[in-house]
């Protein structure tokens, strides 16, 4: 997700690749430099403590963790998000692909990993959501492969 985000930025745009696993970030780093991309800011941290300044960027992004983190770890990673984003910033989330067999995969790995809380999450997305983000929404992309939910941080503290 950062390569692709990185690569349709805009050149002064810092983008910045965030994981609690190093492992992850490992394969980020070497997709993005086989990709020619060497500017983007790796950070190995906990999403639900972010260790940036309040107020910073103008966009955040997710892919399908919020499906994983558990109730309060979930509150406190959107917390985290809103507090880093300037106000009228926007929170993009891919959530569970839209395609049948990938779908599937994704349940499955819901099941293996713990299942906590995503069930009810599943359901009640756009409401959570909206307890930290304003106009917050949903929308299929283009491709049909994915669908997005957005939120806006409010102008007011």
């Amino acid at each position: 997700m950062t390569r692709a985000l990185a690569e349709r930025a805009p050149a002064e745009a810092v983008v910045v690749g965030l994981d609690f696993s190093r492992g992850m970030l490992s394969r980020g780093v070497a997709a993005a430099r086989q990709a020619g991309l060497t500017a983007i800011c790796w950070v190995q941290a906990d999403a639900a403590a972010l260790p940036f300044k309040a107020g910073v960027y103008d966009v955040a992004t997710c892919a399908y963790a919020l499906y994983e983190l558990k109730g309060t770890a979930r509150e406190a990673m959107l917390c985290e998000v809103a507090r880093v984003l300037l106000p009228g910033g926007r929170f993009l989330a891919m959530e569970v692909p839209t395609r049948p067999l990938l779908r599937l995969l994704f349940f499955v790995r819901l099941v293996i990993i713990g299942a906590e809380g995503a069930r009810a999450f599943l359901g009640g997305e756009i409401h959570e959501l909206g307890r930290v983000f304003s106009r917050v929404g949903k929308e299929v992309l283009p491709s049909g492969k994915s669908k997005i939910l957005a939120g806006t941080k409010s102008c007011s503290p």
